[in-house]
């Protein structure tokens, strides 16, 4: 029985190679160590400790053909394997998109608000940019790769990294924190000044920057408040979860938002303005920046109509 199980597995790993991009064979190992520690920094790729959990999870990386989990310690004679599990590109999802900013190795698009960055579904961003990208002899991707996200319901900017070498390299970046992101939002009432929220999220330290761009009268909340966001920390949700937390929560925020002022169709009014980064193969400074959305200004103009029509006194004639 024994026997048949090892044949099976030969024949499985025999089949598995065809898929296999890169290999490492441990000819020598003086101390033991975990997979994890080991193949930091192994392959160009896995760059980071969160990179190599990523993939030994994954399955990417594996040991003689076959899944190991992350208490794995390797041996002298075991053989690391990368595999690209990522066989067949993506099918086109057809959605006008704004490229924003394009170069032979990366590009920044701006994402609608509803639709996901990526992930196991149709309607992805990932998939709308299929096909809509300058084609590059960069040593490129299979097809141009998201190296970071946004929530389904914000808009914004977004870098996708179209070469092998450009994703590790941005990666590294979003991971050293060096890529600065500035948001807009919409909150209701008349933000007080203040230039920062440090209120822990979810039991971890984080910190928001903050600043008043612009503010109008607004019949159902006095006022209405246009706020720059600058995250400094990236925990999930964590400028909904820094605003609400303050009593300002972002219009149109359905989990963390007021209930009966989250516009019912509008959305949620956060959007990601501004990407700042070192560019990793050209090392210019660049910067990438759009306007609010116009249903931002859009908003505030009719909230201000609104509180003129029914609160300011309207001019008569008059011989008094």
């Amino acid at each position: 029985m024994r026997q048949i199980y090892r044949f099976f597995s030969v024949i499985n790993n025999l089949l598995t190679i065809m898929h296999k991009v890169k290999h490492h064979f441990i000819e020598t190992l003086q101390d033991s160590v975990r997979i994890e520690s080991y193949c930091r920094g192994l392959f160009v790729e896995l760059s980071s400790n969160k990179s190599v959990k990523k993939s030994v999870k994954s399955g990417v990386l594996r040991v003689g053909g076959l899944k190991v989990n992350s208490s794995y310690f390797v041996k002298k004679g075991d053989v690391i394997e990368l595999w690209d599990l990522e066989e067949s590109k993506p099918e086109p999802f057809d959605l006008a998109i704004e490229i924003v900013y394009e170069d032979d190795y990366l590009a920044v698009v701006l994402k609608p608000s509803g639709i996901v960055t990526s992930g196991n579904l149709f309607r992805t961003l990932e998939n709308a940019v299929q096909g809509k990208l300058k084609p590059t002899d960069k040593n490129t991707l299979k097809w141009p790769k998201p190296i970071h996200r946004l929530d389904a319901p914000t808009s914004g900017l977004v870098i996708f990294a179209k070469t092998v070498e450009v994703r590790v390299l941005l990666g590294k970046l979003l991971e050293a924190k060096k890529i600065d992101k500035t948001y807009v939002a919409l909150v209701p009432g008349l933000w007080d000044g203040e230039n920062q929220i440090d209120t822990d999220v979810d039991g971890k330290k984080a910190l928001t920057k903050l600043k008043l761009l612009k503010t109008e009268k607004s019949l159902n909340n006095g006022d209405i408040s246009m706020l720059e966001l600058k995250p400094v920390t990236g925990r999930t949700h964590q400028l909904r979860k820094h605003l609400s937390s303050k009593g300002f929560p972002i219009i149109g925020d359905k989990i963390y938002g007021i209930k009966g002022n989250t516009l019912l169709h509008k959305g949620l009014f956060l959007s990601a303005v501004s990407l700042q980064f070192e560019h990793p193969i050209t090392k210019e400074n660049l910067t990438v920046k759009v306007d609010p959305p116009v249903k931002f200004m859009r908003l505030m103009k009719r909230e201000l109509e609104r509180f003129e029509k029914y609160y300011l006194p309207t001019n008569t004639d008059s011989n008094e």
